[in-house]
C-alpha cells in the first residue's frame, strides 16, 4: 500500500486552459468576443510572431507540426479510451462531443467507446463536461472550453501509463463554446495535443472552426499512440 501511494503521488497532472476568440476579435472588442479569460500577453507575442514571420521551408515544416503536450510527450499510452459524461450535460453539448468522437475513431489512430459500469481502473478515460464563466466588461475574450490528459504513470494494462483525461464546454456562451471545432480542440488537449501555431490545425489557440485534423494533428497524434 505504501508502494501504492508513492506511485500516485508521483502523478503528473495538467488541465491545458484554452483561450479561443473570434478572427478579429482582439483588435475589435465591439464585436461578439468568445472567451472569459485575457489572452495572455505571451500567446498573443506568439501568434503576431506567427502572422508576420518570414518562412523558409524549414520554418514552414516547424509551424505545420502539431506539439504535444509535456506530460503525454514520450509516454506509453494505450490508444484505446472509454468516454463518460458528467451530470447536467445538455443534450446539444452531448450531440457536439459525440460528433468530435465519431471524427477520432475515423482517424483509426485512436478508438473512443462509451465507459460502462465495468470498464476497468485501469482504462483510459476521458470525461466530458460543461461549466459556466462569465466574461469580465474589461475582457477582450472569451473562454470557450478547458481540457487536458491527466497522467498516472505505469497503472495501465501491461504497465503502461495512465490517462484520465478530460474536455469541457463553457456553456456560458453556448452559442459559441457548443460547436464542433471546441469539441475537437478539447479532445485534441485530453489525448496529449497542444497548441499549434499551424491556423489549418485544430489545436490552433484561436478558433477557426476547424472540424477536421490536420497533417500535423495526425502526426502527433500517430506519434503518441504509436500508430
Amino acid at each position: 500500500m505504501k508502494w501504492f501511494n508513492r506511485l500516485i503521488a508521483t502523478a503528473v497532472i495538467l488541465l491545458t486552459v484554452n483561450i479561443f476568440v473570434q478572427p478579429n476579435a482582439l483588435t475589435t472588442i465591439g464585436r461578439q468576443v468568445n472567451n472569459a479569460v485575457d489572452i495572455p500577453a505571451m500567446l498573443i507575442g506568439r501568434l503576431k510572431k506567427a502572422a508576420t514571420i518570414t518562412q523558409s521551408p524549414a520554418t514552414t515544416q516547424a509551424r505545420n507540426e502539431t506539439p504535444i503536450e509535456s506530460i503525454v510527450n514520450k509516454r506509453k499510452l494505450s490508444n484505446h479510451y472509454r468516454y463518460r459524461f458528467a451530470k447536467n450535460v445538455p443534450a446539444k453539448a452531448k450531440q457536439v462531443f459525440l460528433t468530435a468522437v465519431a471524427k477520432y475513431n475515423h482517424t483509426g489512430i485512436v478508438k473512443l467507446s462509451p465507459a460502462s459500469q465495468k470498464t476497468s481502473a485501469q482504462t483510459n478515460e476521458i470525461t466530458f463536461y460543461v461549466y459556466r464563466k462569465r466574461i469580465s466588461a474589461q475582457s477582450s475574450a472569451i473562454e470557450l472550453g478547458l481540457g487536458g490528459p491527466k497522467i498516472y504513470p505505469l497503472l495501465g494494462y501491461h504497465a503502461d501509463d495512465l490517462n484520465r483525461g478530460k474536455a469541457g464546454l463553457n456553456i456560458e456562451y453556448p452559442q459559441s463554446s457548443i460547436q464542433l471545432s471546441v469539441a475537437m480542440h478539447e479532445i485534441g488537449h485530453a489525448l496529449g495535443l497542444d497548441h499549434s501555431l499551424d491556423r489549418n490545425s485544430i489545436m490552433f489557440p484561436v478558433d477557426q472552426g476547424k472540424t477536421k485534423l490536420s497533417a500535423g494533428d495526425l502526426a502527433a497524434l500517430r506519434e503518441i499512440y504509436q500508430n
